[in-house]
């Protein structure tokens, strides 16, 4: 895995937008002041790939990673993996209840979306680089306070690192498909004795029994084919003379069901007595609707029922409407004088109002001067008229104004009542006027209507003559209708009649159609009942030779029989004696044949299972030596042999490589080599007469030294290790200790850092010593401003 460019914003000590681009820095150093945020830019990288960050305690928290004050962070990473383009983009939400999520997030591949979420975007990367969030912080981003962790790894920590790394796993998965093969080879083995086992019956005398049986039937089909010709012939003779036997029959059957039909003689009588009949129905007809002509002229002379009866209904209406008429002017007057009644009282109900408001208005005005002879002194002037008081006037009572008011207020009460009988007075008398004016225009319109009309007795006979005459010409219609149904009775009648005769010829001759090859007489066609009888007659003499040819068919029939049934218990018995038992009263040709394909069908299963059974011990033969080198091949690869070989071997050359370059930091003090009792690392100083200890035993100087020649043997050695597809550490960022060196080492690391980016990986590293930064070609400067921080990129 190789960065190209890292954008941050939101992301602790990076509040605003900031980019930081790798292109082409294959050796860098990130510098600043303490708290800048040098190693937040680390952490951002490894936080784009897995969701964590190094320094925290907790790998799954991400709340802290959000810049104070904010509520999101995001983070998005650009790099290449084998010559592949990817990005990876991570977005931190911070949440109500103080925590934060991470579910937006992605990984592409050139636009293409690999993953999207959180969780598929860590495990995508895993897979990608082949090193989880524990091995990527071991081996590739060496964050601060864990420099020393693979230095100090227990083995098995160690080993699965390297064997992930190296991905020696593709060993025991060989050995993993090797186990499985072993298993599937056994199983074929165990399959193949089992069918073994079902084909024991395939042996060469049941072939030979078969063979025998296969011949036998053969033999009994060539002389069923050769007997079938004469056997068919016979048969064919007693079908012949049986169909013969049968259309004598037939024919006696149709003599004896000549038959004449009952009624046949009275049919021409009774289709003579429909048509006179018809005939009558005919005359009644013609004279009913000569009636009914004569009726309807009398009724076109006459003048119109709906006429009169409406006329009639005028003289009733006229008397009706003159009645009101005369009770309307009585009411009309009764009314009159009851508007003029209420006009009176009303008019006297407002005179009487108008007095008693009068009357209370006075005592109003009495009370209040009363109310102001308190005030009054003789010789000052009055508060009315403003002369001066001669005289007090004299003490009165005060006015009684409650029963003044009381009498205004009943003087009220009568005048709204006047008022109301008076409206209701004069709107009946214009309802009664309007009424009157009415039923007078109707009357007019009647009597209008009635000039020049007969009076109601000439009405009345007038409508007698209607009478008559409509019930005349009812008759006459009844009439006509009654003979057009007898008519069409009678028509039915003789079409029934004659359709009768019709089938009753067609029956004659059908019957005579179907003796027609006996040679039946002529018939004359004029009398139906005396051609059946000559019909009859003819058949009576024709039977009785008829008879004498049926039973010379039927003996012809049953010698061909008994021909055919001795030939048959011939060969039924061939056929027994090949064990085939033929069906009772058939040919036994199709049994036979079905017995020699079944008989052949078995001897070709005996010989495919003779040839599958030796197919089957050649399988059970492979598939044992196949079970055999795959189990020895699972054996050879098991953990604890060729793999611990390679991660031996893997180890030796790591701690080789490592040794070298810390004699070279170390100015030859120490070498590094493996504790073969407990699997950890031995440091050999060479200061003490290479005495062995262990790494724990180094002063912090001392375990930076190790640590950082660890590191860089594992990123220069590890590809080389490899197996193909293994995970490829393409970059290493160190970031912690360099301040602990003297300048002489200091120059060591320098010239060792070179070296390995000057072999096609990138390495980066945090400091704070400026002589370091200055020698390495490209840096990464972070510095602080106002209250979050910015990254320029400065190439020497």
């Amino acid at each position: 895995m190789r960065p190209v460019r890292l954008e941050v914003e939101g992301f602790t000590v990076f509040r605003d937008p900031v980019t930081v681009d790798f292109t082409g820095a294959d050796l860098f150093a990130l510098v600043g002041a303490t708290g800048a945020g040098k190693t937040s830019i680390i952490d951002a990288l490894t936080f784009a790939l897995y969701g964590s960050v190094p320094r925290l305690d907790d790998k799954r928290a991400v709340a802290p990673v959000i810049s104070q004050n904010l509520t999101e962070a995001k983070v998005r990473l650009d790099f290449t993996v084998g010559g592949d383009a990817y990005t990876a983009v991570r977005v931190v939400r911070a949440t109500k209840s103080g925590g934060a999520t991470t579910k937006e997030a992605r990984l592409e591949r050139s636009g293409e979306v690999l993953a999207g979420t959180a969780k598929e975007v860590t495990e995508q990367v895993t897979t990608l680089l082949g090193l989880t969030f524990e091995h990527f912080i071991t081996c590739v981003s060496l964050p601060q306070g864990q420099f020393a962790r693979f230095l100090h790894d227990e083995p098995s920590d160690r080993q699965d690192l390297l064997v992930r790394l190296l991905d020696l796993g593709l060993y025991e998965r060989v050995a993993a498909v090797a186990r499985q093969r072993a298993n599937q080879a056994r199983n074929e083995a165990d399959v193949a004795a089992a069918q073994l086992d079902r084909l024991s019956g395939a042996t060469p005398e049941a072939r030979t029994e078969a063979q025998a049986q296969v011949t036998a039937l053969a033999a009994v089909a060539e002389r069923l084919a050769a007997e079938r010709p004469a056997i068919d012939e016979a048969q064919a003779t007693i079908a012949r003379e049986q169909a013969e036997a049968e259309a004598v029959t037939a024919q006696l059957r149709l003599l004896d069901a000549l038959v004449v039909p009952d009624g046949t003689g009275a049919l021409a009588s009774d289709l003579a007595a429909a048509a006179a009949t018809k005939n009558r129905c005919a005359e009644l007809g013609e004279e009913a609707a000569e009636a009914v002509i004569e009726g309807e002229a009398r009724m076109q002379a006459l003048p119109a029922r709906a006429l009169l009866d409406r006329q009639r209904l005028d003289h009733g209406q006229r008397t009706d409407l003159a009645a009101q008429v005369e009770r309307g002017e009585a009411r009309e007057a009764e009314v009159r004088v009851e508007a003029e009644a209420a006009a009176s009282a009303a008019e006297a109900a407002d005179t009487e109002r108008a007095e008693r408001a009068q009357q209370l208005e006075r005592l109003r005005v009495q009370k209040r001067a009363q109310a102001l002879v308190p005030e009054l002194a003789v010789g000052h002037a009055c508060p009315v008229c403003g002369q001066e008081v001669a005289v007090l006037p004299a003490h009165e009572h005060p006015p009684d104004l409650a029963k003044a008011e009381r009498d205004l207020a009943d003087a009220e009460t009568t005048h709204r009542r006047a008022g109301e009988t008076l409206v209701k007075a004069r709107t009946e008398q214009v309802r009664v006027d309007e009424k009157l004016d009415r039923v007078r225009r109707d009357l007019a319109d009647v009597e209008a209507r009635l000039v020049g009309v007969p009076d109601l007795a000439a009405l009345d006979e007038q409508l007698a003559l209607v009478d008559e005459a409509e019930s005349a010409l009812d008759k006459a219609r009844q009439a006509e209708r009654d003979a057009r149904k007898a008519m069409s009775a009678a028509d039915a009648r003789v079409t029934q009649l004659s359709e009768q005769v019709t089938r009753a010829r067609r029956a004659f001759d059908a019957a005579r159609d179907g003796v027609a090859a006996l040679g039946p007489p002529p018939a004359e066609r004029e009398d139906l009942a005396a051609d059946w009888a000559a019909l009859v007659g003819w058949a009576a003499t024709r039977a009785p030779a008829l008879v004498e040819v049926q039973a010379a068919h039927r003996e012809a029939a049953k010698a061909a029989n008994d021909q055919v049934s001795a030939r048959m218990l011939e060969l039924a018995g061939a056929c027994r004696d090949a064990g085939v038992v033929p069906p009772p009263g058939e040919w036994p040709g199709e049994a036979v044949a079905a017995a020699h394909a079944r008989a052949d069908a078995a001897l070709t299963r005996i010989d495919e299972r003779l040839a599958t059974g030796d197919r089957l011990r050649a399988e059970q033969k492979a598939a044992a030596e196949q079970q055999q080198v795959a189990d020895a091949l699972a054996g050879h690869l098991a953990a604890n042999r060729f793999e611990k070989w390679l991660l031996d071997e893997a180890l030796q050359h790591l701690v080789a490589g490592a040794s070298t370059l810390l004699a070279e930091l170390s100015g030859g003090a120490y070498a590094l080599a493996v504790d073969t009792r407990s699997g950890g690392f031995a440091v050999i100083d060479h200061t003490h007469a290479s005495q062995v200890r262990s790494a724990r035993t180094l002063s912090g100087g001392e375990t930076f030294l190790a640590s950082l020649a660890l590191a860089l043997a594992l990123a220069d050695q590890v590809a080389g290790l490899a197996v193909a597809g293994a995970a490829r550490l393409e970059a290493l960022f160190l970031d912690e200790g360099f301040g602990t060196l003297d300048p002489e080492t200091l120059d060591v690391v320098a010239t060792a850092l070179d070296e390995l980016g000057a072999r096609g990986r990138m390495v980066g590293v945090v400091t704070h010593v400026r002589e370091l930064a200055e020698r390495l070609p490209i840096r990464f400067e972070v510095r602080k401003v106002g209250g979050a921080a910015a990254v320029d990129r400065v190439e020497v």
